[in-house]
C-alpha cells in the first residue's frame, strides 16, 4: 500500500512566506511533509503559521512527500 493521496492531519512546523515553503509534521508518523506556497494558494490560503493544526492530502513526487488540499482545522 502506498501513502500517496491519503488524508492526513498535522501541525505546521514552520512556514516562510518569503521562501514560499514550509513543513507540516504528520500527526501519525511524525514525518515532515513539504508544503509550497502555490499549493496553499490553490486551497485559498495565503500563509500558514507555526503550530496551526491542518488537514491535508499527502502526495508523492519522486522520493519526497508534499501536502495538497490543505485546510485549517
Amino acid at each position: 500500500m502506498t501513502d500517496d493521496n491519503l488524508l492526513k492531519t498535522g501541525v505546521v512546523k514552520f512556514f516562510s512566506l518569503n521562501g514560499g515553503y514550509g513543513f507540516i509534521v504528520d500527526d501519525e508518523t511524525g514525518t515532515d511533509i513539504f508544503v509550497h506556497l502555490n499549493n496553499l494558494k490553490e486551497c485559498g490560503l495565503n500563509e500558514l503559521n507555526k503550530d496551526n493544526k491542518v488537514s491535508f492530502v499527502q502526495k508523492k513526487k519522486g522520493a519526497r512527500f508534499y501536502a495538497t488540499e490543505i485546510k485549517l482545522i
